[in-house]
């Protein structure tokens, strides 16, 4: 039972951010790329695909904060720049959305 304990703490922060990541980027998707596509349902599909990654990444980012025994250097600063470009392409999305629109 000990176990079974560790291993659903261990993927924790991944699976709520992998969930978060995909409601939000669904509507960011519905709501912000889609219009600008001219398609609802081309931009909710993006969106819950960077969404998801979005999730993801920021989940093993935070599941490697918590317990830093298990990741090296290397992998922290590789974390931290997917978590960066992960924002990056958010907000590059969003510009070249609306950048045609005015």
């Amino acid at each position: 039972m000990g176990k079974q304990d560790e291993h659903k703490k261990e993927n924790r922060w991944i699976v709520i951010a992998f969930s978060i990541g995909a409601a939000i980027g669904s509507l960011y998707g519905a709501f912000i790329l889609g219009p600008a596509l001219g398609s609802t349902m081309e931009g909710a599909a993006i969106g819950i695909a960077i969404g998801i990654g979005a999730g993801v990444s920021l989940g093993a980012f935070l599941d490697a904060r918590e317990r830093p025994e298990k990741i090296n250097n290397r992998e922290s600063k590789l974390l931290i720049a997917v978590v960066i470009a992960t924002l990056i392409l958010v907000l590059s999305t969003v510009f070249m959305a609306y950048s045609g629109s005015a």
